[in-house]
């Protein structure tokens, strides 16, 4: 998806940045000037047939502050495209427990958030 999608943006959570999240966002972040608090986890869906109404969906992780205050170009994840909005939902799910655990970006998970 290419700049913001505010018309269909789902935010799913806003949780606080575990030590250990927050130690591998700054290790590998080019945006070190800004420490974010929290994660914000959201449902991004695009229109892909005009004729249908069919839409494609991602999960997009963005560091945030306490506010819910982001960047839509400093996205530190962005996952596969889902076909269907309840498989996006349910990955968003995964990536907020990993999160809300402190555990987001762990060796576990790291196939699935870089």
């Amino acid at each position: 998806m290419n700049g913001a999608n505010f018309r269909d943006f789902y935010q799913k959570a806003l949780i606080p940045i575990g030590l250990n999240d927050l130690y591998h966002y700054k290790e590998t972040s080019e945006h070190k000037h800004t420490i974010p608090t929290h994660w914000l986890i959201a449902l991004e869906g695009q229109l892909k047939d005009l004729e249908s109404e069919f839409y494609t969906w991602i999960v997009t992780i963005y560091p945030s502050d306490a506010n819910g205050s982001f960047s839509w170009n400093t996205s530190c994840y962005t996952s596969s495209i889902y076909n269907c909005i309840h498989q996006a939902y349910e990955h968003a799910n995964a990536l907020e427990h990993s999160g809300k655990n402190g555990k987001l970006f762990t060796t576990k998970n790291k196939e699935d958030v870089s």
